[in-house]
């Protein structure tokens, strides 16, 4: 048996997430002792793998649990032997390839796909296989550092390619203090950008409390935030709470991943759950300007 928050770190699922799913779904379903504290058996533990896993290869958590678990496994091996079937140029470049011939790859195809299908038909697969492999032992941390980088490096430079100066909407990406992981949210700059939207992408973490001054000072039309799983839900809620309330009104807050799973209201507020979500975000909310 162990706890929530070992739980979370076995599974990849963050600790607001697995509480939300317990509400929504019944699963998972925890022992409780005299004070309420959850505890989970192996089982479960077992079964919340397999569910991170449908889920990183873009099934919704909604039909997931609608299945049982013998159909979720039968389910996980039809995707997977379909995916590794498919995706062998993927796997290859995950797993084999030096990192001057992954910059060749992903370049190639960032020129022959085009910057948002390249985040659509690489960029997420890319992450997905890693964070598989990674998951199920099959590359190691450093393999998954090495390519990461090397799509990191590629995307940014494609932020850097300057668009005609018309009257644009500025967008500022950044993380906050705590939250190190950035490709979501990267592949999100890049898709903005798709749309006429000039993104300001920040490599470092900022506190929350620097984020309302520097909005003003570059005077951006939004804030795109990423919180991962790996962030407390709950945490992300207040963090958004508190950015609403001390952020110019008029400033578009818009916020991904997925510790905002849940739903949260609050003024000129956007979740965006999937990446394919933003262009329909920005004909709605930034098209004044394009």
């Amino acid at each position: 048996m162990i706890k929530i928050q070992q739980l979370s770190q076995e599974v990849g699922i963050g600790v607001d997430t697995l509480r939300i799913w317990e509400r929504r779904y019944g699963f998972p379903n925890p022992e409780r002792n005299s004070r309420g504290h959850r505890s989970y058996p192996e089982p479960q533990v077992e079964e919340l793998r397999i569910v991170k896993k449908m889920q990183n290869l873009g099934l919704q958590p909604s039909k997931i649990f609608a299945l049982s678990g013998a159909e979720r496994r039968e389910l996980l091996e039809q995707k997977q032997s379909s995916n590794l079937f498919e995706n062998s140029a993927l796997l290859r470049l995950v797993s084999e390839l030096e990192p001057f011939e992954i910059d060749r790859e992903l370049r190639h195809s960032l020129e022959a796909m085009g910057p948002q299908e390249f985040v659509y038909q690489l960029g997420l697969p890319l992450i997905h296989a890693l964070d598989q492999g990674w998951t199920n032992g099959t590359i190691s941390i450093a393999r998954e550092h090495l390519v990461s980088d090397r799509l990191e490096l590629l995307l940014k430079e494609q932020l850097r390619i300057a668009l005609p100066q018309t009257d644009r909407n500025r967008l500022l990406c950044l993380t906050l203090s705590g939250e190190r992981h950035k490709l979501g949210l990267l592949m999100s700059a890049v898709l903005f950008q798709c749309e006429g939207l000039e993104c300001l992408f920040l490599n470092e973490e900022l506190p929350l409390s620097e984020v309302p001054l520097l909005a003003g000072q570059l005077g951006v039309s939004g804030v795109a935030l990423s919180f991962s799983a790996h962030y407390s839900g709950r945490q992300a809620k207040n963090n958004l709470a508190t950015l609403r309330n001390s952020l110019d009104p008029n400033i578009k807050l818009i916020a991904g991943g997925h510790a905002v799973q849940q739903k949260i209201t609050m003024p000129n507020l956007f979740i965006c759950s999937e990446l394919r979500e933003i262009s329909t975000l920005c004909r709605k909310h930034f098209s004044d300007h394009n």
